[in-house]
This record gives structure tokens, sequence and C-alpha cells, in this order.
């Protein structure tokens, strides 16, 4: 894999890392989905095919959503400021 590639991969999983750490996801299947086909981001399909790297995210998004008192947290639909959901919507 080029170096590019990498530094995006990398990149890509921190931000990942960062979203399950907000408590707004319940797994990184949502978090993919988020990247995916909300932020637009195709690469996002294949950045979690290692089970390391699913298994982290899971764990991040159950402590940050015990953290915050929740028991389920499913990302939040705000048509009027979600813009990627604004843009698609014109």
């Amino acid at each position: 894999m080029p170096v590019a590639q990498d530094r995006f991969k990398d990149w890509l999983r921190e931000l990942a890392r960062h979203m399950a750490r907000t408590g707004r996801y319940g797994s990184w299947r949502l978090i993919q989905i988020e990247l995916r086909f909300m932020q637009g981001i195709r690469e996002a399909a294949n950045c979690f095919a290692d089970s390391e790297i699913r298994t982290e995210l899971d764990a991040l998004c159950r402590e940050a959503q015990k953290q915050a008192g929740r028991a389920i947290a499913l990302p939040a639909l705000e048509p009027s400021t979600d813009s990627a959901f604004a843009a698609a919507t014109r």
C-alpha cells in the first residue's frame, strides 16, 4: 500500500476513534455508515475490514456511552444542522 494510502487510512481510523469517543455512535457499523454514506468517504467501506479496529471502536463507543449515561446512542438526525443531509436533500 502506498504511503499516502497508509496515511489516509490512519487518519480515517483516528477520525473513527474520535467519533466513537463522542458517545453518539453505538458501534463501528454506525461510524462506518456515517463516514461512507453521510460524509461520502468511500474508502470507509474497506477501512474497517480489520477485526481489531472494529473491536476497539465498539469498546470506545460503549465507554463513551457509559460515561454519558446512555444505554443506547444512535446518531442524531438533525436535518437543519447536518450539512451532508441538507446538501443531499437540496
